[in-house]
């Protein structure tokens, strides 16, 4: 299966299933809230191994838990269904079309309700434990940017909407925002994105420069008949040249 190939609904339902089954811990992410921590994730100016992330998806609480796999099969049936939704996390974020994946709530009038929280709860977490120092800044200095989710996704913002006039059309308004705030987030680490970028290079290349720098003697090579250097009197050969002796 292409890595790169979006989750049709059949099989988002069956990654959330698996997710919220005896399998996984009790601390695990459900698949709103896996969705939003990975939009915290990919944001972040450098590069997550999904081996620091995953932890996390298994156990919110601590990161330490992990899940039981019938077979191999079942385990890399997962983890390509994880990676797979990530590549689309990122892909879609990258360029600007980005939309949470958030659970539907039908209303009596036949109307539908998004619940955000899970959702939001993701990318807070995924934003706290990866996002420093970065996030301090945001927290401080530009918190529009991440209103709708401190708004649904901490327990300040649920009371701030509690004493809302209007408490499901602020919900609904949070909701809705989301996409262009994290549009506006992927722009406002796009410096630092750039930066890390040109550090990982630079990286590389004095690592292949170090690898590929020819050796240069100091002195010029002494030839096995010569004298020895270390003024036995003897041969090079003889002495420090012989591979029996050592000084």
């Amino acid at each position: 299966m292409n890595v790169n190939q979006p989750l049709t609904d059949d099989e988002i339902n069956e990654l959330d299933d698996f997710l919220l089954s005896d399998k996984s811990p009790g601390s695990c992410m459900d698949i709103s809230t896996f969705d939003g921590f990975l939009a915290a994730v990919v944001l972040n100016p450098d590069v997550i191994l999904p081996s620091h992330w995953l932890p996390w998806v298994w156990d919110m609480d601590n990161g330490e838990e992990s899940p039981e796999f019938d077979t191999l099969d079942e385990a890399s049936r997962i983890s390509n269904l994880i990676m797979r939704h990530y590549n689309t996390v990122a892909t879609t974020i990258d360029e600007d079309r980005f939309g949470p994946l958030l659970f539907v709530l039908p209303q009596p009038d036949n109307s539908e309700f998004y619940d955000a929280e899970g959702w939001c709860e993701g990318f807070m977490l995924g934003a706290a434990v990866f996002l420093e120092p970065w996030w301090r800044s945001i927290m401080k200095d530009r918190t529009e940017l991440v209103a709708p989710m401190v708004l649904l996704g901490t327990e300040p913002g649920w009371e701030i909407l509690s004493e809302s006039a209007d408490e499901k059309r602020a919900i609904q308004e949070a909701y809705e925002s989301i996409p262009d705030v994290i549009e506006a987030l992927h722009t406002y680490f796009e410096p630092l994105r750039m930066q890390a970028i040109e550090s990982r290079i630079g990286n590389i290349r004095t690592s292949n420069d170090d690898e590929t720098q020819p050796f240069r003697r100091s002195d010029a090579k002494v030839g096995r008949n010569d004298p020895c250097p270390c003024g036995s009197g003897k041969k090079f050969k003889k002495c420090c040249g012989s591979d029996e002796l050592f000084h």
